[in-house]
């Protein structure tokens, strides 16, 4: 009888819920079955998790040298190709700013035939190309009309190859016309790794694309953006952009960027004018000034917002500011960057007008004003917003065991809570009563006081709050405080944890108060330190900064697949995937 677990059917439906890249090699080495569904998974590639990107040049390379016609047959498995080294190198060649790079080429790209097996070889359909850096020294010239198939939807890449994309279109080996090849193109991403590629190439690209989504990057000051050397009247960019009468998306993540914030004739929509996007669904920028505060209210369809610094700059941010946000009801993602904010009643505006948030971050935001008005703020908050997933949040409060069985009733689907500095206070009585958290991942607070600590370091007997705390909180896995990481109680091999933890240490038991000290005390050292840190010993939580990292940019990034339908993903994932990948220090 045949075993069902050699069952094609079988084996998809196990590897559907596998979910590691180490499993995945070791389903591969099961058999010829298991080994064709496995290498499918590892090779199909994905728009926004890292960890299953194609593999890196280096092994592409040594698997071709190895085994054309495995390499033939591995690469009709991938849908979302992506070429680029495992660690870039530093051009420092590049002037005047050094930038990243590839120096690693492809060696199939010598010769053309084994350049189609690579970038668009029979029966498979390519639904997405990224080459991030530019691979120095390769030679496109005789393979660029192969760069672009007609099944790329979205293609995120160096500006460098806006350039080989204009000349594989005069290519002597093709003769389909640029709009036939482009047709299919939606989304863009040009990450501007030089400051001294010619902007032309990106202008004429867009004026041939019809795009629903572009997102710029450099880390650069880009002038050339602004003004072009082969016209009196300078075009600029949001110039060609307006043309995009279809764009859903449109990420700006540029510094200063001055074509966007204080051009008079490039601004979207201004002096009357119809809205350049009337179908704009996400927009990020990294600056921003008043005219685009003005155009807010006018993408009748925005669902994402993230807007970084405001010009000029101004620490704070004006209650006009919040008042024009919160005009755009159908907001489900608000990312607002700013150090202080004064009116607190105005991100009640904000809850209040768009009841479909399911992310509001304000960073690093730090609320003046008293606690209770932040407490206040907390609970109208609670009721705000019925839908929220995702809460990044500045303010200064005591969250008592009420407050969190609050936020297990009005937020069942709460995944991210970030209150840097807010305080949770608790006793075992009141944990008892406090329903799961059931989807929490992710939680940081200043501190968390726990009622007559003293009580179990005396007893040593933890197990009860590590019980209740693993039910209220059954998806947490790393230190919800992160100065915790730095305690020497969570070294598992420090002979002297005992003793401190009964009296010997930096403070005895005896002489500990039992008041709850204010919102400004630092508790570093003291009972509820010693008896905190012990409990996440005892949870076994690890001490992961990239936790929070990870789980928030990969939440954002399916947001952005679900609502526009790809992700704005920054070129820091390329060289430092870890934080946008599911799982951590994947194996490839």
């Amino acid at each position: 009888m045949l075993n069902p677990l050699f069952l094609p059917e079988i084996v998809g439906l196990v590897l559907d819920n596998v979910h590691m890249i180490p499993d995945l090699l070791n389903c591969a080495c099961v058999n010829s079955v298991w080994n064709r569904a496995a290498l499918k998974k590892l090779y199909r590639g994905s728009l926004n998790d890292m960890q299953f990107r194609t593999p890196d040049i280096a092994s592409l390379n040594c698997l071709f040298a190895a085994s054309r016609e495995r390499f033939a047959r591995n690469m009709t498995m991938v849908k979302h190709l992506v070429l680029s080294p495992e660690s870039p190198a530093i051009d420092e060649a590049a002037k005047p700013n050094t930038r990243l790079a590839c120096f690693e080429k492809l060696s199939m790209m010598r010769q053309r035939q084994y350049a189609k097996l690579l970038l668009c070889p029979q029966g498979r359909e390519l639904a997405s190309l990224a080459i991030p850096f530019e691979i120095i020294n390769q030679d496109w010239s005789l393979i660029s009309d192969l760069l672009l198939t007609s099944t790329v939807e979205y293609m995120a890449i160096d500006d460098s190859y806006c350039q080989v994309l204009l000349e594989s279109f005069t290519c002597s080996a093709t003769l389909v016309d640029p709009l036939d090849k482009l047709s299919n193109l939606r989304a863009l991403t040009i990450y501007k790794s030089a400051t001294y590629n010619d902007i032309n190439g990106l202008f004429q690209l867009l004026d041939l694309c019809d795009l629903q989504f572009f997102h710029l990057e450099s880390q650069h000051n880009i002038s050339d953006l602004t003004h072009s050397e082969d016209s009196e009247n300078p075009p600029e960019l949001l110039s060609y952009l307006e043309r995009q009468e279809n764009l859903k998306a449109l990420a700006l993540n540029i510094p200063n960027g001055g074509f966007s914030l204080n051009s008079g004739s490039a601004t979207p929509g201004m002096e009357g004018q119809d809205i350049s996007w009337p179908r704009l669904k996400a927009l990020y920028l990294q600056e921003w000034n008043q005219r685009w505060l003005e155009q807010l209210p006018k993408f009748k369809e925005l669902s994402i917002l993230s807007i970084g610094k405001f010009s000029p700059a101004t620490p704070t941010i004006a209650r006009g500011v919040i008042e024009k946000i919160a005009d755009c009801r159908n907001l489900r993602i608000i990312n607002l960057f700013c150090h202080e904010f004064h009116h607190l009643e105005t991100v009640l505006h904000i809850a209040h007008n768009c009841p479909l948030l399911e992310r509001l971050s304000i960073k690093p935001g730090l609320f003046t004003g008293s606690s209770e008005r932040a407490e206040d703020l907390f609970s109208c908050l609670l009721r705000s917003l019925p839908l929220l997933e995702v809460l990044e949040l500045g303010l200064n409060f005591r969250l008592s065991s009420t407050k969190l069985q609050d936020i297990a009733h009005y937020w069942p689907q709460l995944i991210v809570l970030n209150l840097p500095q807010a305080r949770l206070c608790l006793s075992f009585s009141q944990m008892v009563n406090i329903r799961p958290l059931r989807y929490l991942k992710v939680i940081q607070l200043k501190n968390i006081l726990f009622e007559n600590p003293e009580q179990f370091l005396r007893s040593g007997e933890t197990q009860s709050i590590v019980t209740q705390w693993r039910r209220i909180f059954p998806r947490l896995k790393e230190i919800p405080c992160p100065a915790d990481i730095y305690s020497h109680y969570m070294e598992k091999d420090d002979p002297c944890n005992e003793a401190k933890g009964n009296g010997a240490g930096a403070i005895s038991l005896e002489e500990m108060a039992t008041d709850e000290p204010g919102l400004d005390f630092d508790d570093f050292e003291s009972k509820w330190f010693i008896f905190r840190t012990k409990l996440w010993r005892a949870l076994g939580y690890g001490k992961d900064l990239l936790m929070h990292d990870k789980i928030l940019n990969m939440w954002q990034s399916n947001m952005e697949i679900e609502i526009i339908g790809w992700p704005v993903i920054p070129l820091e994932a390329f060289f430092d995937p870890d934080s946008h990948s599911t799982t951590i220090h994947s194996m490839r």
